[in-house]
């Protein structure tokens, strides 16, 4: 068994560690990816947008001494992701200790609008991009002498609402893609975990945002009474992302303000 410093900072220093972010370029990926890089990391961070990812990476980089790499990924491409393992395998020298997915996207509809096409793009990204991503990934962190793979679920892997079929759908299988990871790979050292936020003030809950009524009604049923702001997200990310989280396995840590206690 790994022995570990009761410091902090041993336990979160994340020096000549490897690590890719997936929806690094926003959002709660983009902090993330800024909390590896300031705890000593390498870190790809990557999406469809390559745009946005340089621009970030550019920005993290004059904080982060150049450590950020920017890389294009479409998860609904098998080939993309197969290219984007192919550069992390090239740039990482064969291995990667952390991999977190934090892609997705939510259209809201009732079943009966939610046309074939919606729904099949939502899984196709959501979880059939969760999967491939997973499996393209193991040979890299099955080579690192130690991996840790996080997926970013949702409150709605356990919960739902109206209007969210095709999301809480989708977050239902990745919950259990994580768990089922988790027994495969946890005698190589990889430990497959979930991270499920509630609501955040990120683009995805821009909908809710906008409407000044709705995002009361929202924060009604919050027992801190607000939305989170995405760094507090890091905490958990850090922690599940370290060394020392060695014997959590197929989990699932909930940050939703308490939302899913009541």
């Amino acid at each position: 068994m790994t022995k570990f410093s009761y410091k902090a900072s041993d336990l979160f220093d994340f020096s000549g560690v490897t690590a890719l972010v997936v929806g690094g370029a926003t959002g709660l990926g983009a902090e993330m990816a800024s909390a590896l890089l300031a705890n000593g990391g390498t870190v790809a961070i990557a999406s469809r947008d390559m745009s946005k990812v340089e621009a970030k990476a550019a920005q993290l980089n004059q904080s982060y001494d150049g450590r950020c790499i920017p890389l294009p990924v479409d998860l609904d491409d098998q080939e993309s992701i197969q290219a984007l393992c192919a550069s992390l395998k090239s740039a990482f020298n064969g291995t990667l200790n952390i991999a977190i997915n934090s892609a997705g996207f939510n259209v809201r509809n009732p079943i009966q609008d939610i046309s074939l096409d919606e729904w099949e793009n939502i899984q196709r990204t959501n979880i059939t991009g969760a999967f491939l991503l997973s499996r393209e990934l193991f040979p890299l962190l099955k080579e690192a002498s130690w991996g840790r793979l996080i997926h970013i679920t949702s409150i709605f892997s356990s919960r739902s609402f109206a209007d969210r079929l095709s999301y809480a759908t989708s977050k239902g299988a990745l919950l259990q893609l994580v768990r089922t990871l988790a027994l495969e790979w946890a005698s190589l050292g990889i430990t497959v975990n979930g991270i499920s936020p509630g609501p955040f003030l990120t683009d995805i809950n821009k909908p809710v945002l906008d409407n000044p009524e709705n995002y009361k009604s929202f924060c009604n049923n919050i027992p801190i009474g607000r939305f989170g702001n995405p760094e507090e997200i890091v905490t958990t990310c850090l922690f599940l992302a370290s060394q020392a989280s060695s014997y959590v396995n197929a989990a699932d840590i909930i940050i939703d303000g308490g939302w899913t206690a009541k």
